[in-house]
């Protein structure tokens, strides 16, 4: 009911309401009085394509600089080529593209559990680490998700970053469609993940799925994210504290890293896998890069720890905003049209980079549809009007949770 609406939350539904902006379309009141979003087809797929992208340079490219740097920052911002060799499997990205094949492929937005444990039986058996590997293993003893996700089978499930790589397009497939974004995550990350890594999932999720439109700041949309995630959880700190840091050390970055890291990997004990130290690296990476595609990535790479995972995290959301044909504008943009899969046997060997964009297209269509969106016609092109949506929690913590020292 209306009357008991607290005023904080009537604030955030205006400012998420108010941040979807103008270019091709208008946010305009729909039959239930929420916003929508008019985008042509194509200028949908440049958001979700970049997006893409974004997290296949950031992951691929940052493998280089993967938990090279955890006592300290590196020294300088690395430079690097835009997959001059074209793009390839890894777990920064065949997780989700496996899903989301299977998902294009079948009609459903959220397989069941038992559909998954049949498609990770063929598919996850090299490339695979931590929880998520646990999880294949708890396969083979009949365990279902999302029992394979809890703390009591999965020892990895309380920190694990499987919450934060492997959700990324999720929010790709939800432009402007938080709530849907974050749905869909938790749907997958319970396969691996629970507690904790989930807010960070509700997070990256929904940060993405704003970054479709948003056109504020990306501290701005970092801010709006917020109201995804629980108050009470290490994330929401996570993120408030790198805003701090960011502010407090405006002009210098590895002070920021530094203090960041001594409060949550050295006093607060989470482990450089973690989604709270690793989420505070991306928030840092994107809040200095300031939009900036290159100097993001850079930055993500160079702060340390899960330095692979968190580039592809802040590729794809400085990718979304930016869309494929900026990116591919830029000096640094050597990627051929080309995949190359080496990890999953069911999906195919090869394909194109620009295929893959499509079939998050389709997929994200029905997402569209699922959520009150339409089909229509902008000048003349096919389009969409969307039915936007603001940033909820849909999975609180839970009233007990594991931590450093805690877990079994």
């Amino acid at each position: 009911m209306v009357a008991n609406i607290n005023p904080i939350v009537i604030t955030t539904l205006v400012l998420a309401a108010t941040s979807f902006g103008v270019g091709s379309a208008s946010a305009q009141p729909a039959g239930n009085n929420s916003p929508t979003r008019e985008i042509s087809r194509a200028d949908l797929l440049d958001r979700i394509y970049g997006g893409w992208a974004g997290m296949l340079i950031g992951g691929i490219e940052g493998l280089a600089h993967e938990f090279k740097y955890n006592e300290q920052p590196r020294g300088t911002l690395p430079e690097f080529a835009f997959l001059p060799d074209g793009a390839r499997t890894d777990d920064d990205n065949d997780f989700e593209w496996t899903h989301l094949w299977f998902m294009d492929k079948e009609g459903v937005l959220k397989l069941p559990y038992s559909r998954i444990v049949e498609i990770w039986k063929a598919n996850m058996n090299s490339g695979i680490w931590v929880a998520n590997k646990r999880a294949r293993e708890l396969m083979d003893d009949g365990v279902v998700p999302p029992e394979t996700g809890s703390v009591a089978r999965n020892p990895h499930a309380w920190y694990n970053l499987s919450g934060q790589f492997c959700v990324e397009s999720y929010g790709l497939v939800a432009p402007g469609m938080p709530q849907a974004a974050a749905d869909i995550g938790l749907h997958y990350a319970h396969i691996a993940v629970s507690e904790e890594p989930l807010q960070a999932t509700q997070y990256w999720t929904s940060l993405i799925s704003l970054c479709a439109f948003h056109e504020g700041t990306i501290e701005d949309a970092m801010q709006l994210a917020l109201a995804a995630v629980d108050k009470r959880s290490c994330m929401a700190e996570v993120v408030s504290d790198a805003r701090k840091m960011f502010h407090a050390h405006p002009e210098d970055w590895k002070a920021a890293r530094q203090e960041f890291d001594r409060k949550w990997r050295l006093e607060r004990k989470w482990n450089g896998n973690s989604t709270p130290v690793n989420g505070g690296m991306v928030c840092l990476a994107l809040l200095y890069g300031k939009d900036d595609v290159y100097r993001t990535l850079q930055y993500a790479m160079a702060l340390g720890h899960d330095a692979d995972c968190n580039a592809a995290t802040a590729g794809t959301v400085v990718g979304v905003r930016a869309g494929f044909g900026r990116v591919a504008a830029l000096p640094q943009f050597k990627m051929p049209d080309y995949f190359l899969n080496k990890t999953r046997p069911q999906l195919p060997a090869e394909c194109k980079v620009s295929e893959q964009a499509q079939m998050l297209l389709r997929v994200a269509e029905r997402v569209i549809l699922a959520n009150g969106g339409r089909r229509i016609t902008i000048g003349g092109q096919p389009g969409y009007r969307i039915q936007l949506q603001s940033p909820k929690l849909l999975e609180p913590l839970p009233e007990t949770v594991h931590g450093p020292g805690s877990a079994p």
